[in-house]
C-alpha cells in the first residue's frame, strides 16, 4: 500500500488509542487533565492530517481521471477499512466504493461495476440506522438500489466469465432481504407480519432457487453455495420475534422451524467436528421454533432456558455467555407466561434469580471493552428492562452512558449546568417553571424546588443517551464526519427518547427528543414533529443552551484550537436568542454576577467531572 494510504490507516489506529487516555494509578488531578489534553491535541492534529490525506487521495478524484494504479490502491484501502462488524472506517470504505463504481461505469468494466454494487450495498448497510420511528432505515432506498441493480445481472450470468463477479450477483440477490420493510395494515384485515413474510419469502425463494441449483453449482463449484444457503436460513430465523406477537402465524412458524432446524444441524455438525458445545442462541432458536410450531411445550423450552442461564459463568465475557445472561431472562419471562398459572408460581424464585444474575453480570462487564455490544443488547431489550425496579433502570442508564466516557463527561456537565440554570431561573422568574414535570407551587416550596432541580439534573444527564447507540459514529475523531454519518448522528435524539420511554421516563424522554430543536421551531432536528410538551418546554430551553455552552468551550477533551472561549460562546448564544435559543435562558447571562459565576462553575465542574470519569476507570 502506498505511503499516504498507509499513513491514513496508521492514523486511525493511533486515534483509537488516544480516545482512551492512558491513566495510571497515583496520577495527580493535574497529571490526569494534562494527559487528556495532550491526547486531545494529538487527535486534533491527526484529524487535520487525515482530512488532508482524504482530500488528496479520494475527495479530489473523479472517475474519468482516476488511474488504474490509483483505483487499485483505493480498492486495497477500502478492504483495509471495512470488515463487517469490526471495521476501522466503514464510511470512507463506502465513499471509495462509490468512486470505484463510477470508475468501472466510465471504463465500461461490468465486472468491476457488479463487484462495486455489492460493496456499496454492504457498506451502506453497515452505516444504516433507524429513521427514528422504528419502521425503516435512513439508507433503505440506497441499499435496495445497489443490491437490486447487482441482482439484475443474474440475467447475464452466463455472459460473465469471472467466478468472483458471478458470486457477487448471488450475494446481491440474497442481500435483498435486508430491505424488506415492515408493512402496515392495508384495510384487508391481513396480519402485517404475514404480509412482510410474503415479501421476504420472494427474496428467499428466488435466492435459494439459484443457490440450490445444480446448474449454477456445476458452472461455478468454487462459489461457497452451502455458506450462502446457511446465511439465508440463519437470517430467516429472525422472524422468530414475529411469533412472539399477539397473533403468531402458522405460516411463519413452519418456515422459521425449517430454517432453525437447518441452522441447528449445520451448527451441530460443526461443533462435533471441533469437539465443542453447541451455541446457546442456536439451542434457543431451535427450541423456540419447535414451540411455536407445536412440537415442544413451553415447560420444555423454559427448562432449557433456565439450564443455560443457571449454568452461565458470571466471569465469562465471551459472546455466547453475554447473549445468555442478557437475553434469556426476557425469553424466560415471555415463555413462562404461556404455562399454566400454578406452574408459573413455582418458577417465580428461579425467574427472580435469573433477573438478579442478569443485573449483576451487566455491571461486571468491562464497559470500555464491550461497549458497542452491550449497548446494542440493552437497546433491544430496553422495553423488558422496565420490569426491574426503578433503581436498576437508573443504574442501567448510567451504565450505557459510561460506555463512552467523552459522552459521559459532556452529559454530566450538561446535567450540572441544567440544574444551575434552572436554579437561577427559579430565583428570578419562577413562574416560568410552574408546571414543569407536573410540579406546581415551586415558588416558596423548597421541597418541590429540590425535586425540580434533581429532575432538571437527570434530564440534562440523559439528554444525549441516544448517542451511546451510535458508538460507530461518535467515535470518529480522526476525520470530519461524512454527510451520511452526520445524518445518523442526528438520530440520537430519537434513540434517546425511545430508550427513556421504554424504561418509563416519558418526560425526560421528551427532553432528550427536543434538545436539538430550535426555540422558534424553524431549525434544528428532528423536524416536522409535534410541539414540545409544556411540562418539559422550559427544561428543553435550558438544555439547548447549556448543551452548546459545554460542547463549544470544552478545552480539556478537545483541542484548544477547536474550543471556543466562554466569552465567544456566550456571544453566539446572544446572537441566536429568539431563534435557536430561548431568550429567557440566554438573558440570565446578562446579569454580570451570574455571568462570572457561570464561567467559574463551568470550568470547575468540567475539571471535576473529567477527573471523576477518567480517574475512576
Amino acid at each position: 500500500m502506498d505511503t499516504l494510504y498507509k499513513k491514513y490507516v496508521d492514523n486511525l489506529n493511533t486515534a483509537c488509542g488516544l480516545v482512551k487516555p492512558q491513566v495510571t494509578p497515583g496520577m495527580t488531578e493535574e497529571q490526569l487533565i494534562d494527559t487528556i489534553r495532550s491526547g486531545a491535541e494529538r487527535l486534533f492534529r491527526i484529524h487535520q492530517e487525515n482530512d488532508s490525506i482524504l482530500q488528496e487521495i479520494l475527495f479530489s478524484k473523479k472517475a474519468e481521471t482516476l488511474t488504474p494504479e490509483e483505483a487499485a490502491q483505493l480498492s486495497e484501502l477500502a478492504e483495509e477499512l471495512f470488515s463487517y462488524n469490526r471495521s476501522p472506517d466503514t464510511g470512507i470504505a463506502y465513499r471509495i466504493h462509490k468512486l470505484l463504481y463510477e470508475y468501472g461505469e466510465y471504463r465500461g468494466d461490468v465486472d468491476l461495476m457488479i463487484r462495486e454494487l455489492y460493496h456499496q450495498g454492504i457498506t451502506i448497510l453497515y452505516l444504516n440506522v433507524s429513521d427514528g420511528d422504528g419502521k425503516g432505515g435512513l439508507f433503505d432506498a440506497l441499499i435496495e438500489k445497489y443490491f437490486r441493480t447487482g441482482a439484475s445481472y443474474l440475467e447475464h450470468y452466463e455472459e460473465l466469465a469471472d467466478g468472483r463477479t458471478r458470486s457477487y450477483i448471488v450475494r446481491c440477490l440474497g442481500n435483498m432481504k435486508h430491505v424488506v420493510r415492515e408493512l402496515k395494515e392495508d384495510g384487508s384485515g391481513r396480519n402485517p407480519d404475514e404480509m412482510m413474510w410474503e415479501s421476504y419469502m420472494e427474496c428467499f425463494d428466488r435466492t435459494m432457487e439459484v443457490v440450490a441449483s445444480s446448474y449454477y453449482r456445476e458452472m461455478n463449484p468454487e462459489i461457497p453455495w452451502d455458506s450462502f444457503a446457511y446465511t439465508m436460513h440463519y437470517d430467516r430465523t429472525k422472524f422468530l420475534s414475529s411469533l412472539r406477537s399477539d397473533a403468531p402465524s402458522a405460516v411463519i412458524a413452519r418456515g422459521v422451524l425449517e430454517s432453525a432446524e437447518y441452522v441447528y444441524r449445520h451448527q451441530e455438525a460443526a461443533a462435533k467436528a471441533k469437539n465443542r458445545g453447541l451455541g446457546s442462541r442456536t439451542r434457543y432458536v431451535y427450541g423456540a421454533a419447535k414451540y411455536h410450531a407445536g412440537l415442544e411445550s413451553a415447560e420444555e423450552l423454559v427448562e432449557t432456558l433456565f439450564e443455560m442461564c443457571e449454568s452461565a459463568d458470571l466471569d465469562d465475557f465471551s459472546g455466547d455467555n453475554i447473549w445468555v445472561l442478557m437475553y434469556t431472562p426476557e425469553y424466560l419471562t415471555y415463555y413462562s407466561e404461556k404455562m399454566p398459572e400454578e406452574k408459573q408460581q413455582k418458577l417465580q424464585a428461579r425467574l427472580g434469580a435469573a433477573l438478579d444474575k442478569q443485573q449483576e453480570y451487566l455491571f461486571r462487564l468491562p464497559r470500555n471493552e464491550y461497549a458497542l455490544q452491550v449497548t446494542r443488547i440493552l437497546q433491544m431489550t430496553a422495553g423488558y428492562m422496565v420490569n426491574h425496579d426503578k433503581g436498576f433502570c437508573q443504574r442501567m442508564l448510567d451504565y450505557i452512558l459510561a460506555c463512552h466516557p467523552p459522552t459521559f463527561v459532556h452529559s454530566k456537565v450538561v446535567g450540572l449546568l441544567t440544574r444551575w440554570f434552572c436554579g437561577r431561573l427559579a430565583e428570578v422568574r419562577p413562574r416560568l417553571l410552574e408546571g414543569t414535570f407536573g410540579l406546581e407551587g415551586i415558588e416558596g416550596a423548597s421541597g418541590k424546588l429540590e425535586t425540580l432541580l434533581e429532575l432538571a439534573y437527570q434530564s440534562g444527564l440523559r439528554h444525549d443517551l441516544g448517542k451511546c447507540m451510535l458508538l460507530n459514529y461518535i467515535g470518529l475523531y480522526s476525520r470530519r464526519l461524512l454527510d451520511e454519518e452526520f445524518a445518523c448522528i442526528k438520530q440520537h435524539a430519537a434513540f434517546g427518547c425511545q430508550l427513556l420511554e421504554a424504561v418509563g421516563m416519558e418526560e425526560m424522554a421528551m427532553a432528550a427528543h427536543y434538545h436539538h430543536s430550535s426555540y422558534d421551531g424553524a431549525g434544528g432536528y428532528p423536524r416536522h414533529e409535534k410541539e414540545c410538551p409544556v411540562s418539559v418546554r422550559c427544561i428543553v430551553d435550558i438544555i439547548t443552551v447549556v448543551d452548546s455552552l459545554d460542547a463549544g468551550t470544552d478545552n480539556v477533551g478537545r483541542s484548544y484550537a477547536a474550543a471556543k472561549t466562554y466569552e465567544q460562546l456566550v456571544e453566539e448564544l446572544r446572537a441566536g436568542k429568539g431563534t435557536r435559543y430561548a431568550p429567557h435562558v440566554v438573558e440570565l447571562l446578562d446579569d454580570p454576577a451570574f455571568y462570572e459565576e457561570t464561567k467559574r462553575f463551568l470550568a470547575e465542574s468540567r475539571r471535576r467531572v473529567y477527573v471523576e470519569v477518567y480517574g475512576g476507570n
